[in-house]
């Protein structure tokens, strides 16, 4: 088992749709997202990835998956950075397994495998083969976010799939744009101003789903997304009304329906 260890400081970068995230991979839903590699190029398709929560407690290994893409540069994760031109290496991650507590602990990691270090300033690190498949069994042995391996074939199968109708920038579902209008518009429907936090508490902090002004399905080819002109927040209920019709009510017109 080739495995690489992840890392995401959540006090250097937010990760805005986290919890739609969560409720994706739970529910059995596809979800990846382009994660930094470090400057780790000998990633491959198919390879184990364990994503680890460092810099704010609770830390340790929050999520486990694939790896579906070769490394690839884009704008730096840093946007000061970014803004001088700076890139970064980054995978596409299909996550089978995402949790917001620690599916293993730091303080496990680090007294059970003390030859290793498990706070690297870099994500892509290469995970000996013997503490991989210890912690791939691990996160199989929890009944809570336990999935059925995938062969590579399957992996080939998707990736192949995925090339043809969906890339992070154009004709998608892709969490990249949905983070870039979460980040903008905020977690707020954006027809009713329903926030799912004030009204469920902690478990709907930070949750909204996200739609799409110009849909998808009716452009029959693809198209680059703007995710602050073509996306917009709104709540599951509002979701469903302004797709009652085809094509879909306004933002506006569903506004004026709900007064």
């Amino acid at each position: 088992m080739n495995a690489y260890l992840y890392t995401w400081n959540p006090s250097l970068w937010h990760w805005s749709d986290q919890q739609d995230a969560i409720y994706r991979v739970n529910n059995g839903e596809q979800y990846d997202m382009y994660w930094s590699c470090g400057n780790t190029r000998k990633i491959e398709i198919g390879d184990v990835f364990f994503l680890i929560r460092l810099g704010l407690e609770p830390k340790g290994i929050i999520g486990c998956g694939y790896v579906t893409s070769d490394p690839y540069p884009l704008p730096h994760w840093d946007e000061e950075k970014a803004k001088t031109g700076k890139e970064a290496l980054r995978t596409d991650l299909l996550f089978k397994a995402l949790s917001e507590e620690p599916i293993v602990s730091l303080e496990f990691l680090q007294q059970r495998y003390q030859e290793y270090k498990w706070t690297p300033q870099a994500g892509g690190i290469s995970l000996p083969q013997n503490i991989a498949e210890e912690l791939f069994s691990l996160i199989q042995g929890n009944e809570k976010v336990s999935f059925p391996p995938v062969s590579k074939h399957d992996i080939d199968v998707y990736v192949e799939g995925k090339s043809k109708v969906i890339t992070y920038k154009t004709y998608d579902r892709s969490p990249a744009a949905r983070q870039a209008c979460i980040e903008h518009y905020g977690y707020n429907c954006s027809v009713c101003g329903f926030s799912f936090e004030d009204a469920y508490g902690a478990i709907g902090s930070k949750y909204i789903e996200v739609h799409h002004l110009r849909q998808i399905a009716d452009s029959g080819k693809e198209h680059i997304v703007n995710p602050i002109q073509d996306l917009r927040p709104v709540c599951a209920n509002c979701h469903c009304m302004l797709h009652k019709t085809r094509p879909p009510l306004s933002i506006e017109e569903l506004r004026i329906t709900s007064r």
